[in-house]
């Protein structure tokens, strides 16, 4: 029999951000400076996530980031097949945008966000070339950016950087606003977005998924590369903490991924947050995403976040599916898959015998593929 009565477990799963599976980071590799940060007008300090993401952007935001110049700098550390898998170019839109450009641009960081999973806008800094998309002359010119409206998307370019918005999702005005004057910026609301940047916002990889309910689960993921360490950092915000165990979850995040390659880890829990930290050797760093840089916008990444509860007394386990951006997740077991979520709130029951051991997985899947982001052994 287990030592507590109800253990309650959160996880992310980010099919676009996985660190030797899928989770999250802290532990910035600098300022967010140098690529990261600067750029023309507007609040030059702030990253990228904090800057260009208006409040506009809907109540419920996805967002990635990626700093390719750090990710660059280290090249001759990171294993090869992590390189491989790391996005140069943005996906979705943004993606075919690129794709049409007859000089492969050079990219300091990609930044994608929207009230989906798959993005909708993109903002890229760094050098390319507009040649070759016959975008024929700007419509308008805002501040040193020239907007375009071709192939399904709205465009903008200054000389380091390219915004690419889906018209029927976002608007292209509102992100330029943002970024340029400060305008409803997201990050200015406070609440759930800023809490999750200040954890993850400036790392090398980050991930986050903010609802637009103070009910539900915000989330943030990220890893940090330096030459020597990669640091792992998972925050999630508005979590019921009452009855959280801290030498149970202390336990059975050393048996889960990638805290079970981490050389070592640790987690605070203040109120409603949560947030878990780990390290290993950046050659050890393993990184995969489902849309690989060589098949930008050929499909889509599959994000989603769940809450379980395993109830000894009546020798069960309920998950609860917080949120998700398109596919769906099955709850799988020795007897196969046993239940499907596919909503926002939807949860399921299993329930065992007593005297059983098993193992019930949480998998997400959607885009012609899935993947096990969360394993859990009960016994009852």
């Amino acid at each position: 029999m287990t030592d507590v009565s109800r253990r309650k477990l959160l996880a992310t799963s980010a099919t676009g951000l996985v660190g030797g599976a899928g989770c999250l980071n802290s532990e910035s590799d600098g300022d967010g400076s140098d690529g990261s940060g600067k750029q023309n007008g507007g609040d030059e300090s702030l990253v990228p996530p904090a800057r260009w993401i208006p409040a506009s952007a809907g109540s419920r935001l996805f967002f990635s980031y990626t700093d390719l110049e750090t990710v660059r700098s280290h090249e001759p550390i990171l294993p090869a097949e992590t390189l491989d898998e790391i996005p140069f170019v943005p996906h979705g839109a943004g993606g075919r945008v690129v794709g049409r450009m007859e000089t492969e641009p050079t990219f300091e960081y990609v930044l994608e966000f929207g009230p989906e999973g798959d993005g909708e806008h993109y903002v890229m800094g760094g050098e390319f070339d507009l040649a070759g998309l016959d975008l024929g002359d700007p419509i308008d010119e805002v501040g040193d950016f020239e907007r375009f409206e071709a192939a399904g998307a709205s465009i903008a370019a200054s000389s380091d950087t390219l915004i690419v918005v889906d018209p029927e999702i976002g608007s292209i005005d509102d992100v330029l606003a943002a970024g340029l004057d400060g305008t409803d910026r997201r990050v200015d609301s406070g609440g759930s977005f800023e809490a999750v940047l200040e954890n993850v916002g400036d790392d090398t990889l980050a991930f986050g998924i903010v609802p637009g309910s103070t009910d539900e689960v915000a989330v943030g993921q990220s890893w940090s590369v330096t030459a020597e360490m990669a640091t792992y950092t998972q925050v999630m915000l508005g979590m019921d903490t009452s009855d959280v165990d801290e030498d149970q979850l202390e336990s059975e995040l050393a048996s889960e991924s990638p805290y079970d390659r981490l050389d070592e880890f640790s987690f605070d829990i203040e109120g409603d947050t949560v947030v878990t930290t780990g390290t290993l050797s950046t050659s050890e760093f393993r990184y995969t995403d489902s849309i690989s840089k060589h098949q930008a916008g050929t499909s889509r990444p599959v994000r989603a976040n769940v809450s379980v509860d395993v109830e000894t007394a009546t020798q069960s386990v309920t998950v609860e599916l917080t949120a998700i951006g398109g596919g769906h997740v099955e709850l799988r077991d020795s007897g196969g898959t046993q239940a499907t979520l596919t909503e926002q709130g939807d949860e399921a029951t299993l329930e065992y015998g007593v005297g059983e051991t098993e193992t019930v997985s949480v998998v997400v899947v959607g885009g012609g593929e899935e993947s096990v982001f969360l394993t859990e052994t009960v016994e009852f």
